[in-house]
């Protein structure tokens, strides 16, 4: 683990050979523990050097669904043959189980009933979630009833070849960590965000949430609250760390209501504003154009008009990969040309 320096200095008087002792051993490092009387984690006192420790959070597009790969996994294996130490740090490991999913509607005359509840509450890993998913109708139990099993047949899962109530990669080679859950609002991540980040201390932190949010009719200065509320909160815990916060991608949704493709639209104007109005030399804050840098299209890169198949985590870890190489020096860029693939069938 990378550690930052923390400079100590002693009395101009000492003499050279005492002042080189006291040289090489005035670096200390810096180690965030939580000891079992639950003290808090003290904090660093400067940026690290070489950031290696890097947090993923957001939703269902980040967790990704049992049978994904994720964009994690192409992120991951693009960058560890690049950065020595590299750690992907956060509370969980688990794609999300099949019995957690319902999707998102694709069209503006389907029903969507407001959330209740952030879906890390009585979430525990390998199995879902105590309580209904933010993506769930209200009232309903967390498991799917036969009927709904039987309709989610037609919807064309990335783990349709495997068995849908297992927990596990299609590639399970990389580093796991991350702090995404499966209907995830930006809301009910800026409760939590600074606890996360004290606990598991990442150098840098890659957000793409607020797309669940924009479901359900929000204002823009409600929006604009939650995302500061959750810049701000990840930074009490380390106000050092580097951020980048990606813009809500199209989805299916928007092409059939107006009002959602607006609300998306407003949104990602002001995560640019919010970013660029927070950003500071400690603690700088990027905001990352998905869409944009890599041409996203609804109908090639999603399986379901809202989730990534294969060459939509490949876009989404490429524009992340580009945004900490070239904001935080963190890597190469990715290659290019992208190797995506059109869809099967």
């Amino acid at each position: 683990m990378t550690t930052p320096r923390r400079p100590r200095t002693g009395p101009l008087v000492l003499a050279g050979a005492l002042a080189l002792v006291l040289l090489a051993a005035g670096t200390t490092y810096w180690a965030a523990t939580r000891d079992d009387g639950g003290e808090p984690a003290r904090e660093a006192e400067g940026p690290v050097d070489d950031p290696r420790r890097i947090m993923l959070a957001g939703d269902s597009m980040t967790q990704g669904a049992n049978g994904d790969r994720t964009w994690r996994y192409h992120l991951w294996n693009h960058l560890s043959p690049q950065v020595e130490g590299l750690d992907f740090v956060g509370p969980y490991t688990d794609p999300a189980t099949r019995d957690m999913i319902l999707p998102v509607p694709t069209t503006g005359d389907e029903a969507v009933e407001t959330p209740e509840g952030d879906p890390a509450e009585g979430y525990d890993e390998g199995g879902a979630p105590d309580g209904a998913p933010a993506d769930r109708p209200s009232g309903e139990s967390s498991g799917l009833s036969q009927q709904e099993l039987e309709e989610l047949e037609d919807t064309v899962w990335p783990g349709a070849d495997g068995d849908p109530h297992t927990v596990e990669y299609r590639d399970p080679d990389f580093d796991q960590n991350h702090n995404a859950l499966w209907g995830r609002t930006l809301r009910d991540a800026a409760a939590s965000i600074q606890e996360e980040v004290r606990v598991h201390r990442p150098d840098v932190l890659c957000v793409m949430l607020g797309v669940n949010d924009l479901l359900w009719p929000v204002t823009m200065e409600e929006m604009e609250y939650r995302l500061r509320h959750y810049a701000e909160s990840a930074r009490a815990a380390n106000p050092n760390l580097r951020i980048v916060i990606a813009e809500a991608l199209p989805i299916a949704l928007a092409e059939s209501d107006e009002g959602f493709a607006l609300r998306v639209y407003a949104y990602n104007e002001l995560v640019r504003e919010v970013a660029a109005d927070l950003s500071t030399d400690a603690s700088p804050v990027i905001s990352l154009d998905v869409a944009g840098r890599e041409g996203w299209d609804v109908s090639a890169d999603t399986y379901d008009g809202t989730h990534p198949n294969a060459g939509g985590e490949t876009k989404i870890a490429a524009a992340f990969a580009d945004a900490l190489a070239q904001g935080y020096g963190i890597g190469f860029g990715f290659p290019r040309p992208l190797a995506v693939r059109p869809p099967a069938g």
